[in-house]
């Protein structure tokens, strides 16, 4: 049995999503892909599993090499998610006391993850918001219907209070 769930978690908190993997493998619903704002699960046995998500970029070496290293190191790839120059990688673990639960132990570790996400989604932001700026300056002048203007400075004003909330979240995040 498949189950679908639609729940938006920005880039900035994929601890959060971890955690909710992780409860739902709980219930016994056991993560298998991520499309389009929607997760989907697979109806199982109740697990105690772990999952940590890892964005790798193409230009930081080797993919198999890369995907290597965790299997040696007990995780099992589930999912990968292509976005920009790289891709999310989901992985997980089954939960046991004398194991390492996450990827990332050590503070530098973590520290150089967030400066990669915080760079990689505020270039994003900052395009988005390049390109969608002059959108809205040309249909002030283009048109008359001020619920359009208003419709597309809304859309603006999300889009940049969206990726400066995580570019903020990720800078709390570095020590």
């Amino acid at each position: 049995m498949e189950k679908k769930v639609i729940k938006f978690i920005t880039a900035d908190n994929f601890e959060k999503e971890e955690n909710y993997l992780e409860e739902m493998s709980k219930k016994g619903w056991h993560f298998t892909k991520y499309k389009d704002f929607r997760y989907f699960f697979e109806s199982g046995d109740s697990n105690d599993v772990i999952y940590q998500i890892d964005y790798h970029s193409s230009y930081e070496g080797d993919k198999e090499d890369y995907l290597q290293l965790f299997k040696d190191s007990g995780w099992t790839l589930v999912f990968t998610y292509p976005i920009f120059d790289g891709e999310w990688c989901y992985f997980k673990k089954q939960k046991t006391s004398d194991e390492s639960s996450k990827i990332y132990t050590d503070n530098d570790s973590k520290i150089e993850l967030f400066s990669k996400i915080r760079k990689l989604w505020g270039t994003f932001g900052l395009i988005i918001c390049l390109l969608f700026l002059p959108i809205t300056f040309i249909s002030g002048i283009l048109t008359s219907n001020s619920f359009l203007i208003y419709f597309v400075l809304l859309m603006f004003t999300f889009i940049a209070l969206l990726y400066l909330k995580m570019v903020l979240n990720l800078t709390k995040k570095i020590p």
